[in-house]
Protein backbone atom coordinates (compact mmCIF):
# COMPACT_ATOMS: atom_id res chain seq x y z
CA UNK A 1 0.00 0.00 0.00
CA UNK A 2 1.41 3.37 -0.98
CA UNK A 3 1.56 5.79 1.90
CA UNK A 4 2.06 9.54 1.99
CA UNK A 5 5.31 10.13 3.83
CA UNK A 6 5.23 12.93 6.35
CA UNK A 7 7.37 13.62 9.38
CA UNK A 8 5.00 16.00 11.08
CA UNK A 9 1.86 13.98 11.60
CA UNK A 10 -0.57 15.13 14.24
CA UNK A 11 -2.99 12.71 15.80
CA UNK A 12 -6.69 13.17 15.35
CA UNK A 13 -9.65 11.58 17.11
CA UNK A 14 -9.04 8.09 18.58
CA UNK A 15 -5.36 8.21 17.66
CA UNK A 16 -5.81 8.24 13.87
CA UNK A 17 -3.88 10.78 11.78
CA UNK A 18 -5.44 14.22 11.51
CA UNK A 19 -7.52 15.42 8.59
CA UNK A 20 -4.50 16.95 6.79
CA UNK A 21 -2.88 13.54 6.37
CA UNK A 22 -4.19 10.76 4.13
CA UNK A 23 -2.99 7.22 4.71
CA UNK A 24 -4.03 6.29 1.14
CA UNK A 25 -3.22 8.95 -1.43
CA UNK A 26 -5.65 10.19 -4.05
CA UNK A 27 -3.37 8.80 -6.78
CA UNK A 28 -3.45 5.30 -5.29
CA UNK A 29 -7.22 5.47 -4.87
CA UNK A 30 -7.58 6.36 -8.57
CA UNK A 31 -5.56 3.27 -9.51
CA UNK A 32 -7.65 1.14 -7.13
CA UNK A 33 -10.86 2.40 -8.73
CA UNK A 34 -9.72 1.26 -12.15
CA UNK A 35 -8.01 -2.03 -11.29
CA UNK A 36 -10.07 -3.35 -8.38
CA UNK A 37 -13.44 -1.65 -8.75
CA UNK A 38 -13.70 -1.96 -12.52
CA UNK A 39 -11.72 -4.95 -13.74
CA UNK A 40 -11.82 -7.23 -10.69
CA UNK A 41 -15.42 -6.47 -9.74
CA UNK A 42 -16.71 -7.37 -13.20
CA UNK A 43 -14.32 -10.29 -13.76
CA UNK A 44 -15.07 -12.11 -10.50
CA UNK A 45 -18.78 -11.29 -10.70
CA UNK A 46 -19.05 -12.65 -14.25
CA UNK A 47 -17.37 -15.89 -13.23
CA UNK A 48 -19.53 -16.17 -10.11
CA UNK A 49 -22.75 -15.62 -12.04
CA UNK A 50 -21.88 -18.56 -14.30
CA UNK A 51 -21.09 -20.89 -11.39
CA UNK A 52 -24.22 -19.91 -9.46
CA UNK A 53 -26.41 -20.27 -12.55
CA UNK A 54 -25.05 -23.81 -12.87
CA UNK A 55 -25.83 -24.45 -9.19
CA UNK A 56 -29.40 -23.23 -9.59
CA UNK A 57 -29.91 -25.53 -12.56
CA UNK A 58 -28.46 -28.53 -10.72
CA UNK A 59 -30.48 -27.95 -7.53
CA UNK A 60 -33.62 -27.52 -9.62
CA UNK A 61 -32.85 -30.84 -11.31
CA UNK A 62 -32.24 -32.58 -7.97
CA UNK A 63 -35.52 -31.32 -6.53
CA UNK A 64 -36.38 -29.96 -3.11
CA UNK A 65 -37.41 -33.00 -1.11
CA UNK A 66 -34.28 -32.51 0.98
CA UNK A 67 -34.11 -29.55 3.37
CA UNK A 68 -30.44 -28.93 2.68
CA UNK A 69 -31.13 -28.50 -1.05
CA UNK A 70 -33.73 -25.84 -0.24
CA UNK A 71 -31.24 -23.94 1.90
CA UNK A 72 -28.44 -24.16 -0.66
CA UNK A 73 -30.83 -23.01 -3.38
CA UNK A 74 -31.75 -19.96 -1.27
CA UNK A 75 -28.06 -19.18 -0.64
CA UNK A 76 -27.36 -19.44 -4.38
CA UNK A 77 -30.12 -16.94 -5.17
CA UNK A 78 -28.65 -14.51 -2.62
CA UNK A 79 -25.16 -15.00 -4.05
CA UNK A 80 -26.44 -14.25 -7.55
CA UNK A 81 -28.08 -11.06 -6.30
CA UNK A 82 -24.83 -10.05 -4.60
CA UNK A 83 -22.79 -10.70 -7.75
CA UNK A 84 -25.26 -8.89 -10.02
CA UNK A 85 -25.07 -5.85 -7.74
CA UNK A 86 -21.27 -5.98 -7.72
CA UNK A 87 -21.24 -6.31 -11.51
CA UNK A 88 -23.30 -3.12 -11.78
CA UNK A 89 -20.96 -1.39 -9.30
CA UNK A 90 -17.98 -2.34 -11.47
CA UNK A 91 -19.70 -0.90 -14.53
CA UNK A 92 -20.46 2.33 -12.67
CA UNK A 93 -16.82 2.70 -11.61
CA UNK A 94 -15.51 1.99 -15.10
CA UNK A 95 -14.10 5.27 -16.53
CA UNK A 96 -15.31 4.34 -20.02
CA UNK A 97 -18.87 4.32 -18.67
CA UNK A 98 -18.67 6.91 -15.89
CA UNK A 99 -16.90 9.55 -18.03
CA UNK A 100 -19.06 9.04 -21.11
CA UNK A 101 -21.94 11.29 -22.11
CA UNK A 102 -24.52 9.51 -19.98
CA UNK A 103 -27.02 11.57 -18.03
CA UNK A 104 -26.32 9.98 -14.63
CA UNK A 105 -23.52 10.35 -12.12
CA UNK A 106 -22.83 6.62 -12.03
CA UNK A 107 -20.45 6.72 -9.04
CA UNK A 108 -23.16 8.41 -6.96
CA UNK A 109 -26.13 6.45 -8.27
CA UNK A 110 -24.47 3.08 -7.64
CA UNK A 111 -24.62 3.75 -3.89
CA UNK A 112 -28.36 3.06 -3.89
CA UNK A 113 -28.63 0.85 -6.98
CA UNK A 114 -25.55 -1.31 -6.38
CA UNK A 115 -23.97 -0.80 -2.97
CA UNK A 116 -26.99 -1.30 -0.73
CA UNK A 117 -28.54 -4.11 -2.83
CA UNK A 118 -25.21 -5.93 -2.48
CA UNK A 119 -25.31 -5.23 1.25
CA UNK A 120 -28.79 -6.74 1.37
CA UNK A 121 -27.99 -9.93 -0.53
CA UNK A 122 -24.73 -10.45 1.35
CA UNK A 123 -26.54 -10.18 4.69
CA UNK A 124 -29.25 -12.57 3.48
CA UNK A 125 -26.59 -15.09 2.48
CA UNK A 126 -24.95 -14.73 5.89
CA UNK A 127 -28.22 -15.19 7.76
CA UNK A 128 -29.15 -18.28 5.73
CA UNK A 129 -25.68 -19.71 6.38
CA UNK A 130 -26.21 -19.06 10.10
CA UNK A 131 -29.59 -20.80 9.96
CA UNK A 132 -28.14 -23.71 7.99
CA UNK A 133 -25.33 -24.34 10.47
CA UNK A 134 -27.78 -24.17 13.38
CA UNK A 135 -30.18 -26.55 11.61
CA UNK A 136 -27.34 -29.00 10.95
CA UNK A 137 -26.41 -28.84 14.63
CA UNK A 138 -29.98 -29.75 15.59
CA UNK A 139 -30.00 -32.54 13.00
CA UNK A 140 -26.89 -34.03 14.58
CA UNK A 141 -28.29 -33.64 18.11
CA UNK A 142 -32.02 -34.48 17.79
CA UNK A 143 -32.39 -35.87 14.25
CA UNK A 144 -35.86 -37.42 14.65
CA UNK A 145 -37.49 -34.27 16.01
CA UNK A 146 -35.84 -32.12 13.35
CA UNK A 147 -37.16 -34.33 10.54
CA UNK A 148 -40.69 -34.02 11.92
CA UNK A 149 -40.58 -30.27 12.58
CA UNK A 150 -38.51 -28.96 9.66
CA UNK A 151 -40.26 -30.10 6.53
CA UNK A 152 -39.21 -28.63 3.15
CA UNK A 153 -42.26 -26.33 3.16
CA UNK A 154 -41.48 -24.99 6.62
CA UNK A 155 -37.84 -24.48 5.70
CA UNK A 156 -38.94 -22.56 2.62
CA UNK A 157 -41.17 -20.36 4.81
CA UNK A 158 -38.27 -19.69 7.19
CA UNK A 159 -35.95 -18.70 4.34
CA UNK A 160 -38.55 -16.42 2.74
CA UNK A 161 -39.03 -14.77 6.15
CA UNK A 162 -35.28 -14.12 6.37
CA UNK A 163 -35.37 -12.45 2.95
CA UNK A 164 -38.32 -10.24 3.92
CA UNK A 165 -37.03 -9.36 7.39
CA UNK A 166 -33.63 -8.32 6.03
CA UNK A 167 -35.30 -6.21 3.33
CA UNK A 168 -37.41 -4.38 5.92
CA UNK A 169 -34.28 -3.53 7.89
CA UNK A 170 -32.53 -2.13 4.80
CA UNK A 171 -35.48 0.06 3.75
CA UNK A 172 -34.69 2.91 6.22
CA UNK A 173 -31.54 3.83 4.28
CA UNK A 174 -33.70 4.58 1.21
CA UNK A 175 -36.16 6.82 3.08
CA UNK A 176 -33.96 9.95 3.26
CA UNK A 177 -32.41 9.33 -0.19
CA UNK A 178 -33.63 10.44 -3.58
CA UNK A 179 -32.41 10.91 -7.15
CA UNK A 180 -32.20 14.50 -8.32
CA UNK A 181 -30.58 16.59 -11.03
CA UNK A 182 -27.23 18.09 -10.00
CA UNK A 183 -25.01 20.52 -11.88
CA UNK A 184 -21.43 19.31 -12.58
CA UNK A 185 -19.17 22.20 -13.69
CA UNK A 186 -16.42 19.80 -14.86
CA UNK A 187 -18.80 18.29 -17.44
CA UNK A 188 -20.79 21.49 -17.96
CA UNK A 189 -24.06 19.58 -17.66
CA UNK A 190 -26.64 18.38 -15.16
CA UNK A 191 -26.60 14.72 -14.15
CA UNK A 192 -28.91 12.53 -12.11
CA UNK A 193 -27.24 12.11 -8.73
CA UNK A 194 -28.04 10.81 -5.25
CA UNK A 195 -29.13 13.29 -2.60
CA UNK A 196 -29.91 12.73 1.07
CA UNK A 197 -32.59 14.75 2.81
CA UNK A 198 -31.53 13.78 6.34
CA UNK A 199 -28.18 14.71 7.84
CA UNK A 200 -25.11 12.64 7.05
CA UNK A 201 -24.60 11.81 10.70
CA UNK A 202 -28.04 10.20 10.98
CA UNK A 203 -27.44 8.15 7.85
CA UNK A 204 -24.06 6.94 9.13
CA UNK A 205 -25.62 5.88 12.44
CA UNK A 206 -28.30 3.87 10.61
CA UNK A 207 -25.87 2.21 8.21
CA UNK A 208 -23.30 1.40 10.89
CA UNK A 209 -25.96 -0.06 13.19
CA UNK A 210 -27.27 -2.29 10.39
CA UNK A 211 -23.73 -3.38 9.55
CA UNK A 212 -22.91 -4.37 13.11
CA UNK A 213 -26.25 -6.06 13.78
CA UNK A 214 -26.52 -8.20 10.64
CA UNK A 215 -22.95 -8.74 9.56
CA UNK A 216 -21.51 -9.57 12.96
CA UNK A 217 -24.63 -11.21 14.34
CA UNK A 218 -24.81 -13.81 11.57
CA UNK A 219 -21.02 -14.10 11.54
CA UNK A 220 -20.85 -14.98 15.24
CA UNK A 221 -23.67 -17.53 14.89
CA UNK A 222 -21.87 -19.19 11.97
CA UNK A 223 -18.59 -19.35 13.90
CA UNK A 224 -20.18 -20.87 17.01
CA UNK A 225 -22.35 -23.39 15.17
CA UNK A 226 -19.48 -24.39 12.89
CA UNK A 227 -17.23 -25.07 15.87
CA UNK A 228 -19.94 -27.16 17.52
CA UNK A 229 -20.60 -29.01 14.26
CA UNK A 230 -16.95 -29.96 13.96
CA UNK A 231 -17.06 -31.40 17.48
CA UNK A 232 -20.26 -33.30 16.66
CA UNK A 233 -18.68 -34.72 13.51
CA UNK A 234 -15.77 -36.04 15.55
CA UNK A 235 -18.20 -37.63 18.03
CA UNK A 236 -20.28 -39.26 15.27
CA UNK A 237 -17.12 -40.60 13.63
CA UNK A 238 -16.05 -42.22 16.90
CA UNK A 239 -19.56 -43.64 17.48
CA UNK A 240 -19.68 -45.01 13.95
CA UNK A 241 -16.54 -47.06 14.61
CA UNK A 242 -18.10 -48.59 17.72
CA UNK A 243 -21.54 -49.27 16.22
CA UNK A 244 -22.24 -52.80 15.01
CA UNK A 245 -25.55 -52.16 13.21
CA UNK A 246 -25.13 -51.47 9.51
CA UNK A 247 -28.34 -49.41 9.27
CA UNK A 248 -27.19 -47.10 12.05
CA UNK A 249 -23.82 -46.61 10.39
CA UNK A 250 -25.48 -45.76 7.07
CA UNK A 251 -27.81 -43.21 8.69
CA UNK A 252 -24.92 -41.58 10.55
CA UNK A 253 -22.85 -41.49 7.36
CA UNK A 254 -25.67 -39.73 5.51
CA UNK A 255 -26.03 -37.04 8.17
CA UNK A 256 -22.27 -36.74 8.46
CA UNK A 257 -21.81 -36.09 4.75
CA UNK A 258 -24.49 -33.39 4.78
CA UNK A 259 -23.00 -31.77 7.88
CA UNK A 260 -19.50 -31.91 6.44
CA UNK A 261 -20.71 -30.08 3.34
CA UNK A 262 -22.28 -27.39 5.50
CA UNK A 263 -19.06 -27.08 7.54
CA UNK A 264 -16.98 -26.43 4.41
CA UNK A 265 -19.47 -23.82 3.18
CA UNK A 266 -19.45 -22.17 6.61
CA UNK A 267 -15.63 -22.17 6.81
CA UNK A 268 -15.42 -20.47 3.42
CA UNK A 269 -17.96 -17.91 4.64
CA UNK A 270 -15.97 -17.27 7.83
CA UNK A 271 -12.65 -16.79 6.04
CA UNK A 272 -14.07 -14.49 3.35
CA UNK A 273 -16.27 -12.40 5.68
CA UNK A 274 -13.79 -11.87 8.52
CA UNK A 275 -12.32 -8.69 6.91
CA UNK A 276 -15.80 -7.22 6.52
CA UNK A 277 -16.67 -8.03 10.11
CA UNK A 278 -13.54 -6.27 11.32
CA UNK A 279 -14.33 -3.21 9.20
CA UNK A 280 -17.65 -2.76 11.02
CA UNK A 281 -15.86 -2.42 14.35
CA UNK A 282 -13.30 -0.05 12.80
CA UNK A 283 -16.07 2.22 11.51
CA UNK A 284 -17.55 2.42 15.00
CA UNK A 285 -14.23 2.78 16.86
CA UNK A 286 -12.67 5.27 14.42
CA UNK A 287 -15.16 7.78 12.97
CA UNK A 288 -12.49 9.03 10.55
CA UNK A 289 -12.62 5.63 8.84
CA UNK A 290 -15.78 6.29 6.81
CA UNK A 291 -17.03 7.87 3.60
CA UNK A 292 -16.79 11.66 3.67
CA UNK A 293 -14.35 11.67 6.59
CA UNK A 294 -10.61 12.36 6.73
CA UNK A 295 -9.63 8.75 5.99
CA UNK A 296 -12.24 8.03 3.35
CA UNK A 297 -9.54 6.97 0.87
CA UNK A 298 -8.46 4.19 3.22
CA UNK A 299 -12.10 3.28 3.75
CA UNK A 300 -12.75 3.02 -0.02
CA UNK A 301 -9.57 0.98 -0.52
CA UNK A 302 -10.49 -1.48 2.23
CA UNK A 303 -14.13 -1.63 1.08
CA UNK A 304 -13.00 -2.62 -2.43
CA UNK A 305 -10.90 -5.41 -0.93
CA UNK A 306 -13.87 -6.61 1.17
CA UNK A 307 -16.17 -6.60 -1.87
CA UNK A 308 -13.71 -8.76 -3.83
CA UNK A 309 -13.33 -11.28 -0.98
CA UNK A 310 -17.10 -11.51 -0.57
CA UNK A 311 -17.49 -12.03 -4.32
CA UNK A 312 -15.01 -14.92 -4.16
CA UNK A 313 -17.09 -16.43 -1.38
CA UNK A 314 -20.25 -16.13 -3.48
CA UNK A 315 -18.54 -17.67 -6.52
CA UNK A 316 -16.77 -20.75 -5.12
CA UNK A 317 -19.51 -22.76 -3.39
CA UNK A 318 -19.95 -24.90 -6.50
CA UNK A 319 -16.52 -26.46 -5.95
CA UNK A 320 -17.49 -27.45 -2.40
CA UNK A 321 -20.71 -29.02 -3.65
CA UNK A 322 -18.77 -30.96 -6.29
CA UNK A 323 -16.24 -32.35 -3.82
CA UNK A 324 -18.56 -33.15 -0.92
CA UNK A 325 -21.77 -34.35 -2.60
CA UNK A 326 -21.93 -37.33 -4.96
CA UNK A 327 -25.56 -36.57 -5.78
CA UNK A 328 -24.66 -33.03 -6.83
CA UNK A 329 -21.78 -34.29 -8.97
CA UNK A 330 -23.99 -36.87 -10.69
CA UNK A 331 -26.76 -34.32 -11.27
CA UNK A 332 -24.19 -31.86 -12.62
CA UNK A 333 -22.91 -34.43 -15.11
CA UNK A 334 -26.43 -35.40 -16.15
CA UNK A 335 -27.42 -31.75 -16.60
CA UNK A 336 -24.43 -30.44 -18.53
CA UNK A 337 -23.10 -33.55 -20.29
CA UNK A 338 -26.51 -35.01 -21.25
CA UNK A 339 -25.70 -38.32 -19.64
CA UNK A 340 -28.79 -40.65 -19.70
CA UNK A 341 -30.46 -41.25 -16.37
CA UNK A 342 -30.82 -45.03 -16.89
CA UNK A 343 -27.10 -45.46 -17.44
CA UNK A 344 -25.31 -46.68 -14.34
CA UNK A 345 -21.71 -47.37 -13.56
CA UNK A 346 -20.36 -49.91 -11.17
CA UNK A 347 -16.82 -50.67 -10.11
CA UNK A 348 -15.83 -54.25 -9.55
CA UNK A 349 -12.54 -55.18 -7.94
CA UNK A 350 -10.90 -58.36 -9.15
CA UNK A 351 -8.03 -59.61 -7.06
CA UNK A 352 -5.70 -62.24 -8.35
CA UNK A 353 -3.34 -63.47 -5.67
CA UNK A 354 0.21 -63.71 -6.93
CA UNK A 355 -0.62 -62.06 -10.28
CA UNK A 356 -1.60 -58.47 -9.61
CA UNK A 357 0.30 -56.55 -6.94
CA UNK A 358 -2.41 -53.87 -7.13
CA UNK A 359 -6.18 -54.68 -7.30
CA UNK A 360 -7.53 -54.25 -10.82
CA UNK A 361 -10.60 -52.04 -11.23
CA UNK A 362 -12.97 -52.72 -14.10
CA UNK A 363 -15.72 -50.27 -14.97
CA UNK A 364 -18.87 -52.08 -16.10
CA UNK A 365 -21.53 -49.97 -17.78
CA UNK A 366 -25.01 -51.07 -18.72
CA UNK A 367 -28.33 -49.50 -19.74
Amino acid sequence: MALNASKNITEGQNGLPSANYKIVSDELLAVVSVVMKSAMYDGISGFGLLTNAACLKVFWTMGFKNNINVSFFAITIADMGCLLSLLWMGICYNPLFADSNITIDSRSVQYLTGGWPKFYFTRVSGMITAYLTFERYLSMTIPLKVKLLLTPRRVTAILVTLYIFTALCVVPIYVPARFTWKWFPSKNMSLISTEFVASKGTINIISNSLNVAFYNGSFVIVVICTAVLILKLDESHAWKKKSTLRSDRQEVSKETRASRRVVFVALLYIVCNLPGSLSCFCMVAFPEFNAGESQQNLFFFYAAFVHIIEAINASCNIFIYQKTSKKFSHAFLQTFTHRPNNCKTKEVKLKYAGRWPVPLKLSIRWN
